[in-house]
């Protein structure tokens, strides 16, 4: 196919009732300026990615249950990242898979996608449910909920659940998985007649539920934090005065690491809300039938896969812990242990859990 051709004709929608011509790609370079986003999101997402498990693995004070689901997000976010070049390789193509002996790698390509994408909405919702009990409930209460036990049963549920979606079309008839040639990409087929329910199924599973516990989560902090915070204050007004004593000290250390969780939250926030502003799109967009819709999508997926490469630049900008490991990495050093009185204090307040 010619590189300097105005207009390419997409594809034909045979499965409605009526005919309709749909135009997805205006110019080829629309498709080299996706593939460009593509490549390099993914190369810098996988950098970026693997340098927050090598972090937490590297460092004690980073090994913490909140951090289990972030390494989780991380190794999935590299798994999207290293089949990026693939979907380039799908969209520069051509009219179809330029790999004609080889379709199942297509096929392969669109079953990790669905997986990693299901993967990482899951694993945000768990952050935000984690730091929730964290913050609102006892130390005993969350020791209790967060064992290694259960903390691995979690860790299984945010993989299986999006597995079981990419096997669906798999085993069934409800969609197909493989090189959809109105996108050019490898995704589910859209000519397969159950395609649109597919497109349902996923949304259904992947947005809605997630997006509303993220913000239950959030809010519940939110409000206990003020109320905790206002207790606080009138707590410590009597030291204002002058009535300074030995509590005092333990209030201001007791403040310190209340602060210090509240900043890990804020953070984690952050990228949930990334993850939010990159999701919203896509799947508008798959769920529209409107026919503008279907030039938004491929540029939907765009924002939706550079969500992979978001993470670990909030870690790297905002949060100290992880901010204090990557520099260590980058400069070849080792990373300092933590000082064992403040181990102890920080398992005396609960701050591990940060």
């Amino acid at each position: 196919m010619s590189s300097t051709s105005a207009q390419e004709i997409m594809y034909k929608n045979d499965t409605s009732d009526y005919a309709e011509d749909i135009v997805v790609y205006g110019y080829y370079f629309e498709r080299q300026v996706i593939c460009a986003v593509l490549i390099s999101g993914g190369i810098f997402g996988t950098i970026g990615n693997c340098f927050v498990v090598m972090a937490v693995s590297l460092s004690k004070k980073l090994q913490t249950a909140t951090n289990v689901f972030v390494v989780n997000l991380a190794v999935a976010d590299v798994m999207t990242c290293l089949i990026t070049p693939w979907q380039a390789v799908a969209i520069l193509g051509g009219d179809e898979w330029p790999i004609p002996r080889a379709q199942w790698v297509c096929t392969v390509i669109a079953f990790v996608v669905v997986v990693t994408i299901g993967c990482s909405v899951n694993n945000l919702a768990l952050i935000a449910v984690n730091r929730w009990v964290g913050i609102t409930k006892s130390r005993f209460t969350t020791r209790r909920i967060y064992t290694a036990r259960k903390l691995a049963l979690m860790v299984i549920f945010s993989w299986a659940i999006p597995i079981c979606c990419a096997l669906t079309p798999v085993l069934t008839d409800l969609g197909e998985l493989g090189y959809e040639t109105l996108y050019k990409s490898c995704t589910w087929v859209r000519s397969n007649p159950y395609s649109f329910y597919y497109n349902m199924l996923i949304t259904a599973i992947y947005y809605p539920i997630q997006l509303i516990v993220i913000m239950i989560s959030y809010s519940s902090i939110f409000c206990y934090v003020r109320r905790t915070s206002r207790k606080m204050t009138r707590a410590d007004a009597p030291s204002l005065s002058g009535k300074i004593s030995g509590g005092g000290g333990n209030r201001a250390m007791r403040r310190q690491l209340w602060k210090r969780q509240l900043d890990v939250t804020k953070n984690l926030l952050y990228i949930v809300l990334a993850f939010l502003i990159c999701l919203t799109p896509y799947f508008v967009s798959i769920l529209s039938s409107a026919a503008w819709s279907y030039r938004l999508v491929p540029w939907g997926a765009v924002i939706l896969f550079c969500n992979s490469c978001a993470n670990p630049i909030i870690y790297a900008t905002s949060h100290p812990g992880f901010k204090e490991a990557f520099g260590h990495m980058i400069r070849c050093r080792k990373i300092p242990v933590a000082n064992p009185s403040q181990r102890i204090r920080s398992s005396k307040t609960g701050d591990t859990r940060a």
